[in-house]
């Protein structure tokens, strides 16, 4: 559909200043894509829009920012963001840029050929923007960069009509793909190609595909949602986890002492997350972390006892879920009641949803929904599961009616057991 050269795409080693992207990532690390075409794209268009550049008509075509990137959102409506994912990833993704701005590339400015060029945090920031929600991998000789053309088709999970690739690779190159921009020298790719992979009708708007990313990231990274989006999800780390135990009744002392053994173990990190999927089961890992968090003394002790030994070299979380078995298994009660905790919690977090109908608001709209979505869908599996494992328990005693006639949610008959 289109071929592109390499030679006409925005690349740490292409740009006019790539000596100072070199001292760039000599100072953060590599890896540090982001920060790097960042800064690549600030001297370009503040530093080198008057010099004669064979790149001047797209950068003149590019936005100043991605307004729609939430890093760029005022205050006023990041307030709405509360309790998703997205406000977590945004309070680490604007710390980052500010400490890539003061520690790294603030300091190389001042002491360079550019010190009177003026550059703020304000203008790094809105380049950072832009190199987010419009970078390609290349290639991994040439790493990332701003592709004219392949960036003007819009992002659709599923049912996508064109892709980005490699005339010497056939697969695919997914959009923002993050691998360290690295030298061209020597790179055999001279040609990005958009490829049609479905086809369209007359008048119909063509579609890339990003990859399978929910809202969260979407929002965050591109500036939009998309309703019904298949790849949502909800993310939970460790404290969350920790916290919705304790709330259940869980002795300090033993959730410290059995996240210890999952870290010691290889089951999970205190930056470990989880992630849960619309219309899927929580993943094998977070039960596994919440059953070695609910289990009896003695269980647990049988446990570690039995499992100790057994897994030789690399120690697997799929050994320890196949001997949880025999202690109930992963879905006994108490872990689906910190389950349940968690995300009972976490709905109590979000805010109410603008009123606005601007395009900020309803991206917001369908994030928190989606998200909302996942919570209660999660919710009511395990209530059905708690209720059969409490039926089952209790020889068929029957739900628990309150003075009001009115029977309680199977999850407030579950925490009741454990008070």
């Amino acid at each position: 559909m289109a071929r592109i050269p390499t030679s006409k795409c925005l690349t740490c080693e292409g740009c006019l200043h790539s000596n100072l992207v070199r001292d760039l990532e000599t100072s953060l690390g590599k890896g540090e894509w982001l920060a790097l075409l960042g800064f690549a794209l600030l001297l370009e268009r503040r530093i080198d829009a008057r010099k004669s550049s064979s790149l001047n008509a797209y950068l003149r075509f590019l936005p100043a920012a991605e307004e729609g990137v939430t890093a760029l959102w005022p205050d006023d409506r990041k307030r709405f963001l509360a309790g998703t994912d997205v406000e977590q990833a945004l309070r680490d993704e604007r710390a980052q840029a500010k400490t890539e701005w003061e520690k790294h590339i603030q300091p190389m400015v001042l002491s360079s050929e550019i010190s009177k060029s003026g550059l703020t945090f304000e203008d790094y920031l809105a380049a950072r923007s832009v190199v987010s929600s419009r970078a390609f991998t290349i290639s991994p000789e040439v790493g990332v960069g701003l592709v004219p053309i392949a960036d003007l088709f819009n992002h659709r999970t599923g049912g996508h009509h064109v892709l980005l690739a490699d005339i010497n690779d056939e697969s695919t190159i997914q959009k923002n793909a993050r691998p360290p921009p690295s030298n061209t020298q020597g790179s055999s790719v001279t040609y990005m190609y958009v490829k049609v992979v479905r086809s369209a009708r007359k008048g119909e708007e063509l579609f890339n595909s990003y990859g399978e990313l929910g809202n969260a990231t979407l929002l965050s990274s591109y500036g939009f949602c998309q309703v019904d989006n298949p790849g949502d999800r909800v993310t939970f780390g460790i404290p969350a986890l920790r916290a919705a135990a304790g709330l259940c009744g869980v002795d300090g002392l033993q959730i410290a002492s059995r996240l210890r053994w999952c870290e010691a173990n290889g089951v999970c990190r205190e930056d470990s997350t989880f992630q849960l999927k619309a219309r899927s089961p929580p993943p094998d890992g977070m039960l596994l972390a919440l059953w070695v968090l609910a289990s009896s003394p003695d269980d647990f002790s049988n446990f570690t006892s039995s499992s100790q030994g057994n897994v030789s070299g690399t120690k697997h979380v799929a050994h320890y879920i196949s001997e949880a078995q025999n202690y109930g298994g992963l879905e006994n009660a108490k872990a689906l009641q910190i389950l349940i905790k968690m995300l009972q919690r976490r709905r109590s977090l979000y805010a109410s949803t603008p009123s606005d109908d601007s395009e900020w608001a309803s991206d917001c709209s369908i994030l928190v929904k989606s998200e909302l979505e996942i919570l209660s869908d999660c919710e009511r599996c395990l209530d059905e599961k708690l209720e059969g494992k409490l039926e089952a328990g209790s020889a068929g005693r029957k739900r628990k009616v309150g003075e009001s006639g009115n029977a309680t949610t199977t999850s407030e008959a579950a925490f009741s057991l454990f008070d």
